[in-house]
This record gives C-alpha cells, structure tokens and sequence, in this order.
C-alpha cells in the first residue's frame, strides 16, 4: 500500500523529542506531519519508573513551553485540565515525578492526531526525481506493510543501553541493564546477592530502592563504580547557563579535540546523581547503623568491573581491578545490575541514505548547526548530537529550543523565537 499524501515532516520514534516536534506543529497550518513509533504506545523508560524519582529539570522543560509558552500542550495546561493546577501551586515543587512526565506526555499523544504508533520503519530511500524519501514501514499487529512520502525526516529513535562488548553475552535472567530493573524487580527481591554496577542517576535510584526494599539481614547489597567517587549532579545557577542556546553556539565553534576533553570533564554537568538522593542514601546507611540493623551493605567506588564468570545456580563470580590500589578483587553475586548508560546507534533503517548523511572521520553524524545531518537540510536528528554541540544534547530542558530550530530551518522563517543573549557569562572571545 502506498499513502500519497506528501508530509513535510516525518519523524522516525515517538520519544518525548519528537513528540515536543509534533506538538509545536500541530498549531502550524502550512505543514503537514506525521510521528510513527513502533511501540503499542507511548511509554519513556518504564523500566525506571521507580516509584518517587524525579526529573532532573524544571517542570518548565515540558514538551513545548519554553518554544512557546501559551501552547495547549504545556504542562501547566494538562493540570489545568486534570483540575490539578491549584494543587501544584500549593504544592511548590519545581521537579515533577518521572511517571507524572509519563502521564503528561500521554496526555499530549490523545490531543495530537499526526501520531502513529504501532508502525515499524523498515527502510528509508530517496527519490531523486521528485525530492522526497520513501519510508516503508510495517504494521506490529498485522504485519500490513505501507509507504509514506515525505520531504523531510527528523530521527528521534532514541538511545539504547551502552553494555560493554565482552559482556554482552552474559545478558539475560540475572544480568539486566538498568533500562529493565522493575521487569525484573520480583526475582531481584528473592537474590542473596545483589550488585549494582555504575555510578550515575540511574544506578544510584536502584540501590537506594533496594536498600529500603530487601532485607540487608539476609541479602548482600554491592554498589560498585570505576568512578573515584560518586559525583553529585552540579546545581549552580551559572552552571545551568550552560544549558542555553548560548552555550551550544560556542562548544559548536570549538575544535574537536577540545570538544572531546570538555566533555570529559562535564560528567558532573549531566551525569550526576542528584544531591538529595546521595543524602537520602547516606541518612538511610546512617539509620540502619544507628538501630544497629544488621547490614550487608558494600559500596565500592574506584573499581572497574573487568570479567564475569558463570557459576553453577546463576551465581556469577565479579572481577573488580582497583584502578588507585591497582589491585584486583571479586565479588560473588546471583544479580547483576549493569547501569552502565545510553548510547546512540545508527538505525538501520538509514543505510539506503548513507549517501545523503555527512559523517566526520570518526564515523559519527557531522551534524550541523541546525541539526540537519545532510547539506540540503532534509535529515535532522534529536538527541545524536552530543559530540558536535555538547552535553546539554539530551536535555530534556532543551528540546523545545531544538524543535524550533528544526521547524525554523525547514519552513524558512521565524515561526518560532530563538533565544539569544541569555546568560550573563561570556562563554568565548569577549569581542
């Protein structure tokens, strides 16, 4: 089957950046649009949906807000419409929890009629003759297939879970990436053994879930990291300067080699763990020593994890090495927890456009300013960018600002306002 209507806009992966996209479209009569998503429906890291855990931004930093403040899609108006509003003011908290951002971009998707779900993207070509891509795609309940014609494409396939290689084949019952842990929260509960790998946001809400679910009377609870300490999550007002439009136009200006060593010393800017909840985990271990509640409870920073044996009854036998003492050490687990981060993969639904996409001599996307990753300004991508324009890239506070240059860049125009001059620091040259 083939659907003749030309969109303008097509974009590949419904996460909360291109669904941001579809709502600042909706508004933009001129255009047409459509979002297909693989996935039933929308649904943002269920498998992190731990019950308390917030967002690392501002409710502000919703889908369209900071694009356009008066859009019926803010967050603000989904309260509005929930007859919640007046309880989030009294309420006073500026971070909302991680699965009321779920529920609010939900929302979003039952106002929105330029969304697809349940559609997989096979295959992307571009036809020369009439300057539009075919996308072919196929149905995930009755396996139709179906073509669709666009004049641009925005990819917002999202991350997937970065396991290091030799590890990959250990992947399965009892040893998960973080992206599944409530999947998988039942059978971690009945370990005797439990260990946690990494050092950010997301290994940190795991270990303080378990340590005020399991028994440590009876279960052995490890954090491990190869991080020298765990960082905590910087919250300065200067620092959230960086987080601008402002920031993004000097790093982007900046040489490649000084790129890579700035975004080696930013761990802390992006991947850090929120201060509250290293408190939390710190005055949870204090109250357990204090009711001389029997622990065992182990935390381990300054350690890489190098091997995994399997042992008989799924228990696994851990390699540590001491990166200071340089000394190697092992840890016996039944349950391994590798929150070991995200990283982006070229979709392989692409291939046919490799000709079209610029890469740098590293093989990553050469992505321009304005996103686009081609010289015509035809394929744009969200949340692929970091290496070019910084590590704000998946900044959930960012995506507004994002979409608008995206949707300024294809219609030509200023449909949307651009922030500029907005910090008080001078990021370059002072001219």
């Amino acid at each position: 089957m083939r659907n003749e209507i030309i969109y303008d806009i097509a974009g590949i992966g419904i996460g909360p950046f291109n669904l941001g996209l579809a709502a600042l479209s909706e508004p933009l009569k001129d255009i047409k649009t459509i979002f297909i998503e693989q996935k039933p429906e929308f649904s943002w890291h269920e498998g992190m949906m731990i019950p308390g855990t917030t967002l690392q931004v501002s409710y502000l930093a919703d889908l369209v807000t900071l694009a356009d403040p008066s859009s019926k899609f803010s967050y603000l108006n989904y309260l509005r419409k929930s007859n919640r509003l007046l309880q989030f003011g009294i309420h006073e908290k500026s971070y909302i929890t991680r699965s009321e951002y779920n529920r609010y971009c939900r929302w979003v998707c039952t106002q929105l009629n330029n969304l697809q779900f349940g559609c997989c993207v096979k295959m992307i070509a571009y036809n020369t003759a009439h300057n539009y891509f075919e996308i072919k795609m196929k149905n995930t309940v009755d396996n139709k297939t179906d073509t669709i014609l666009a004049k641009h494409i925005v990819v917002g396939a999202g991350t997937r879970p970065a396991i290091p290689e030799r590890f990959d084949d250990y992947l399965g019952e009892n040893v998960i990436h973080s992206s599944s842990y409530l999947y998988y929260k039942d059978d971690i509960m009945r370990a005797k053994n439990i260990a946690v790998v990494g050092s950010g946001q997301s290994a940190a809400e795991i270990f303080f879930d378990l340590l005020n679910s399991v028994n440590s009377s009876s279960t052995r609870l490890n954090w491990l990291t190869k991080s020298d300490r765990f960082y905590a999550m910087e919250h300065t007002k200067l620092n959230y300067e960086m987080t601008s439009p402002d920031y993004i136009d000097f790093f982007y200006g900046l040489d490649r080699e000084v790129k890579e060593q700035l975004l080696k010393n930013q761990f802390s800017l992006y991947k850090g763990i929120n201060h509250q909840l290293i408190d939390a985990i710190y005055d949870k271990l204090y109250y357990m020593h204090m009711e001389e509640q029997k622990q065992q409870v182990a935390i381990h920073p300054h350690v890489e994890l190098t091997g995994i044996i399997k042992r008989a009854d799924n228990e696994y036998a851990l390699t540590f090495y001491h990166n200071a003492a340089k000394k190697n050490f092992g840890v016996l687990s039944d349950f391994v927890i590798l929150a070991t981060g995200y990283q982006y993969g070229f979709p392989h639904f692409l291939r046919q456009l490799k000709n079209l996409i610029q890469f740098d001599q590293s093989g990553n996307y050469k992505v321009n300013r304005n996103y686009s990753i081609d010289d015509a300004d035809r394929l744009f991508v969200q949340n692929a960018e970091m290496h070019t324009h910084g590590f704000n890239t998946p900044d959930l506070g960012l995506g507004a600002y994002r979409n608008a240059v995206i949707i300024n860049s294809i219609l030509g125009g200023k449909t949307y306002p651009i922030d500029e001059a907005t910090c008080f620091q001078t990021f370059g040259v002072a001219v």
